[in-house]
This record gives C-alpha cells, sequence and structure tokens, in this order.
C-alpha cells in the first residue's frame, strides 16, 4: 500500500515520466522501500484509474513517446491524507544478508571475512554515491528538497551503520573465534 504514496510524493513535487518515476524510485527511496519496475508502472496505472494522477502523452519522432504524470488535487488531498492520519507502523528489517549472517556458523572464518568485505564495499560506493546526491539538494535547499535531504541522510547513516556493524563483526570473530 505505501508504494502508491511514494510515487504520489514523488510526482507531487514535479510532472515527471514513468521512466524518471522509477529513477528517482531508485535513487530517492532505496533505502526505506524497494519495487520492481514492473510494480511501479501497475502503481502508476491503478493511481491513473482513481483519478489521482493523470498524464500528458508526449510524441517524440526518434524515441518511443512518453507519458509525463502530473498529480491531481484528489492525489494531493489523498496523499495528505494519509502523511497526517495514517497510523505508522513499526520499521521492519528485510535484509537478505542478515539471514545469511544468522547461519554464519557453519562457514570458515575466511569465508565470513570475504563476505563482510564484499558488503562493505558494497554499502561505502553506496555511501559515496548518496553523500554526493546529498549534497546536490542541499545546495539549493528549497522546500521541494526537504524530503530528498533529509532522507538522503537516513541512506548516509544507514549505511555508516551496516559499514561499521560488518567491521564490527570482522573485529568480533578475529578475537573471539568459533571453536
Amino acid at each position: 500500500m505505501s508504494l502508491r504514496y511514494a510515487l504520489l510524493g514523488i510526482i507531487s513535487k514535479k510532472p515527471v515520466s514513468g521512466y524518471e518515476v522509477v529513477s528517482i524510485f531508485k535513487e530517492q527511496v532505496v533505502y526505506f522501500w524497494n519495487s520492481t519496475h514492473s510494480q511501479i508502472y501497475t502503481e502508476l496505472h491503478k493511481l491513473e484509474k482513481e483519478e489521482l494522477l493523470e498524464h500528458e502523452l508526449i510524441i517524440q519522432n526518434s524515441l518511443p513517446n512518453k507519458k509525463i504524470y502530473t498529480i491531481t488535487e484528489l492525489g494531493k488531498k489523498e496523499l495528505i491524507n494519509w502523511i497526517l492520519n495514517h497510523s505508522v507502523k513499526p520499521a521492519k528489517i528485510k535484509d537478505e544478508f542478515l539471514i545469511k549472517a544468522a547461519a554464519f556458523d557453519i562457514l570458515t572464518i575466511d569465508e565470513i571475512i570475504t563476505l563482510l568485505d564484499e558488503v562493505i564495499a558494497r554499502e561505502e560506493r553506496i555511501l559515496s554515491m548518496t553523500k554526493e546526491w546529498k549534497e546536490h539538494f542541499t545546495k539549493e535547499t528549497s522546500k521541494q528538497n526537504l524530503g530528498a535531504i533529509i532522507t538522503s541522510e537516513y541512506g548516509i547513516r544507514y549505511a555508516e551503520m551496516y559499514v561499521n556493524w560488518c567491521k564490527w563483526v570482522k573485529e568480533f570473530i578475529s578475537s573471539n573465534p568459533p571453536v
């Protein structure tokens, strides 16, 4: 259900194409929600049928035609109502690596270290990209960028926590090798 509100929130900032919605979603919402390309497009169509979004078809000669989505007044009301009146459920962690970590008992220390180093490298790349992305939005502080700034800060803190946790695990298993 939250996917619809993530999409309404993205489109409430400015009219965007479906491709731009997918790109923005993957850049800005990646830390707290995930969704596939097909789920996003399916939800865009539902939102349009419910008259929460509308689109303008742009005819392009050398490229495929594209739809530019705009939030309707009904869509804005729906989004505001959800933000103000929908109770927030406790956060859930759904992390495949933690499932792997729970079974580290069957691996060698070298195998565990290799996996942790891969995760550290991934999270450090994400951290670097997110810091650049946040800097881009911070240069032009405006109400329209508020959500991007505060959620990118969450992403930075999350990636830093993940890197620190992986380093802690490496230190822990080095000083407390399993018997």
